[in-house]
């Protein structure tokens, strides 16, 4: 709520009547959410302006939630082609691994002149772009898996990014000039389950019923409020009369404006298979249970979130799809198997050590260096960093995110009309993702678990992978009964121990590492207001190019 006189640039009216149609507004907006005070806002007849003050924030626990925001730099970069052509003749870049930030820094800056290298640590590229399928194998810094799916374009396991905004137009504009192919993903699914030990006596709930339910006590809470007269003086009878209808539609309510129970919350058995008793309405939970447990308000509000909002998309035939088509326009600029070991200022430019495949130690010179690796990892890199950058690299975290995947015949499907999408619990392994693609087919891969971090990520990273098996299945059994004799070739993958990544994604402020290090920029999702997704690691490399060319044209 905005207390002082003024709220995002408008002056507040002092018209008594004018504040309680705010303060009403903000009450709408607290009760019953943005969409609520959006249709009431649009049945009074006003903009978004009048109530524009306030802020919202990430629930705890979402995934990818926004960090502090960088300097406007860090965002505003030119877009590809606003560089000036022949920028970088004559000059040479080293950039420090393989991820979508530093191929996107190679790919756009070969156009520029620049002469590119990408050492990457690994025998290909993508950073934490990766699809697992049959035969692949898994390593973290105790432990080896391989996948154990059938060989089928459908059975992939994305254990990195997993689905694309349909907002973040760099990603999307570069699939469309490599001509990957998309395809929807389900992010959102009223069919799916939530599941709190807390609520509901530990019984799992469907998303359509909570949120139907929701929506319906809160509007005939409201309309009560209005029919007992008492906002008379703060609204006309047409914006009460406005309201009301508002209501009854949002709530589904009847003629009295009481909600009994609506068929947007299903038809009873519907939760299976083979139910006929379409005409009925399953009994609607009660307000006081809907709002005990705050978990329930999280995760319905979920996909409301910025990042999270439909329509979401997904590679077709998994997330490497991306990089492989980064990769092979700049496979002739990448050094494989190259573990650099120094990081080097020298007059006018950058010196690299890095060992090969073969353990020779080698060096590369270069005008700059733009630096993609990890904090995790980069401060145990022997280094001349300045005092502040090698601070912030030390002091850099990231989240310890994990996942489980199982191949299984699609029960989910099949018994419970569950097509893509995710179910909640307040269990560990915090999601369960259906997959978005091979509808109908007899054999999906679910993932059983994604964690984001906090003790459930650092629990699971000191698990074994029999341990993390193990448990994903005992829990994910409290959501589907027959779980345990369903899913098996079970692999898993904790982000904290990969080796050259040592973290899922960053949740530091950025600080100095938006700004170069003499002639060393940095780069990496980590650095960008979209920490944790592949459009931040495009952003971020456009504000290193953007850095550069600058000095250069300067």
């Amino acid at each position: 709520m905005c207390l002082a006189g003024v709220c995002g640039g408008e002056q507040v009216n002092s018209d008594q009547s004018s504040m309680a149609r705010r303060e009403f507004l903000l009450h709408v907006g607290r009760a019953a959410g943005s969409t609520a005070m959006l249709r009431t806002m649009a049945a009074l007849g006003i903009g978004s302006a009048a109530v524009s003050c306030g802020s919202s924030s990430a629930a705890p626990g979402a995934p990818n939630p926004p960090p502090p925001a960088p300097p406007p730099n860090a965002i505003l970069s030119p877009r590809p082609g606003d560089w000036p052509a022949n920028a970088g003749v004559g000059k040479s870049i080293v950039i420090l691994g393989g991820g979508i930030a530093g191929m996107t820094t190679a790919f756009e800056m070969k156009k520029l002149g620049y002469t590119c290298t990408i050492l990457e640590a690994l025998p290909n590229a993508g950073g934490r772009n990766r699809t697992i399928r049959a035969g692949d194998t898994i390593t973290e810094i105790d432990s080896s898996q391989m996948c154990l799916f059938d060989v089928d374009d459908d059975l992939y396991f994305n254990p990195g990014p997993a689905r694309i905004s349909h907002h973040h137009e760099f990603l999307l504009g570069y699939c469309r000039d490599f001509e990957v192919a998309l395809e929807v993903f389900v992010n959102d699914n009223r069919a799916a389950l939530l599941h709190s030990t807390a609520s509901f006596n530990g019984q799992t709930q469907i998303m359509r019923r909570v949120r139907a339910d929701s929506r319906g006590n809160i509007a005939q809470l409201l309309a009560t409020a209005v029919n007992q007269n008492a906002l008379d003086q703060e609204l006309s009878a047409a914006d009460k009369s406005n309201i009301l209808n508002m209501l009854r539609n949002y709530g589904d309510l009847d003629g009295a404006f009481n909600y009994i129970g609506t068929s947007r919350g299903g038809f009873p058995g519907q939760e299976n298979t083979g139910s006929r008793q379409r005409g009925e309405l399953v009994s609607p939970l009660q307000l006081r249970d809907l709002i005990a447990d705050s978990f329930l308000q999280l995760r319905t509000d979920f996909s409301e979130g910025l990042n999270q909002q439909a329509t979401m998309l997904q590679p077709i035939g998994g997330m490497d799809r991306v990089a492989r088509a980064f990769e092979t326009r700049v496979a002739a600029d990448i050094v494989y198997e190259a573990i650099v070991s120094e990081v080097r200022k020298v007059a006018n430019g950058v010196q690299i050590v890095y060992r090969d495949r073969f353990g020779m130690s080698l060096s590369i010179d270069a005008d700059y260096c733009v630096c993609t690796i990890p904090a995790t990892v980069l401060r145990n890199i022997v280094s001349d960093f300045s005092a502040s950058h090698q601070a912030a690299i030390d002091n850099f975290s990231y989240s310890s995110a994990g996942k489980v995947a199982f191949q299984s015949r699609r029960f989910w499907e099949q018994d419970h009309n569950i097509y893509g999408g995710i179910s909640w619990t307040t269990q560990d392994i915090t999601q369960i993702w259906y997959p978005n693609s091979g509808y109908g087919r007899d054999n999906g891969i679910l993932v059983g678990a994604y964690m984001f971090g906090g003790a459930a990520g650092n629990n699971f990273a000191n698990q074994t992978v029999q341990q993390r098996l193990s448990s994903s299945i005992t829990a994910g059994g409290n959501l589907h009964s027959e779980y345990a004799n369903e899913v098996s070739r079970g692999i898993t993958v904790s982000w904290p121990k990969v080796p050259f990544q040592l973290g899922a994604w960053g949740t530091s402020a950025p600080g100095d590492l938006l700004t170069p290090d003499e002639n060393i920029f940095f780069a990496g999702e980590h650095l960008s207001i979209l920490q944790g997704w592949q459009e931040g690691a495009i952003l971020s490399a456009y504000h290193a190019i953007d850095g550069i060319v600058t000095r250069d044209q300067a």
